[in-house]
């Protein structure tokens, strides 16, 4: 389920309403409100509503990483690299040494 309640504050940031919003994405603004209300609405109708508020559409889902949690991770990413790496040339170099080169 979607927190599409999101839409009405990021609305009120660009200083358009709902019904303008609606306008723009080609919906009805009594989609959109229902949308609201039930939490869930086509992939299609939240893709289109965070293009024209300008945000990414994962806003609208639990788990949504925030720029502060995206960088730890690409942190992390990068070291477990590191580490992947190492194992490999770790491996490589038992390899090498138990079939010495003829």
């Amino acid at each position: 389920m979607a927190n599409l309640i999101l839409i009405r504050d990021l609305c009120e940031r660009k200083k358009i309403t709902i019904r303008e919003l609606a306008q723009r994405i080609g919906r009805n603004e009594s989609s959109i409100q229902s949308a609201m209300r039930r939490g869930t609405t086509n992939s299609t109708t939240i893709e289109l509503i965070a293009k024209e508020l300008g945000v990414s559409a994962g806003i609208f889902f639990d788990g949504y990483e925030s720029e502060e949690n995206v960088t730890e991770l690409r942190r992390e990413l990068a070291h477990l690299k590191e580490l992947l790496n190492e194992k490999e040339r770790t491996i490589e170099i038992l390899l090498s040494t138990r079939n010495p080169m003829k």
